[in-house]
């Protein structure tokens, strides 16, 4: 089942990420960028079997110039329930969500082959104010008015 996240479940989003991810996701550049950033609850969702979560997918709100967005990571599910869909039915819920509130995009670091099948698109004209690889910065445009996005992302 998925519901939304909810404040209580932040320690065991933490132990499943530690667990799923380790201790190299520090390093990695979109963890640094949401240093420090609460997550968007309302877009960010959980995924759950009785009392344990078993998958996670969360949201930190963003802007490109006057353009507002959210970025979507960590993606996270339990290595004991990989291939069953669970990523893709948290993206795929979560982004309908996002669709009906008139966000203007969602951009996330990661790989094109994976997010390719949700719209997601390399896009050479956005950067961060850290280093990412061009390839790895994914947009998916939801309002018509935003198709020509360029410039630095910001997180708050």
């Amino acid at each position: 089942m998925i519901r939304e996240e909810k404040k209580s479940d932040k320690k065991k989003i933490f132990l499943l990420e530690e667990n799923v991810l380790g201790p190299g996701r520090y390093a990695r550049p979109s963890f640094r960028l949401r240093e420090n950033l609460i997550c968007n609850q309302k877009y960010s969702k959980i995924y759950y079997k009785g009392q344990k979560i078993i998958g996670s997918i969360r949201y930190f709100n963003c802007k490109i110039q006057s353009n507002k967005g959210l970025m979507l990571g960590p993606l996270i599910v339990d290595q004991k329930f990989k291939g069953k869909g669970i990523g893709k039915q948290l993206v795929n819920q979560s982004i309908k969500l996002i669709n009906d509130k008139k966000i203007s995009f969602i951009i996330l670091i990661g790989e094109q082959d994976y997010y390719g099948q949700f719209g997601f698109e390399i896009n050479y004209n956005i950067y961060f104010s850290i280093n990412v690889r061009k390839e790895k910065i994914l947009l998916k445009v939801l309002s018509d008015n935003t198709n020509n996005l360029s410039g630095r992302v910001e997180l708050y």
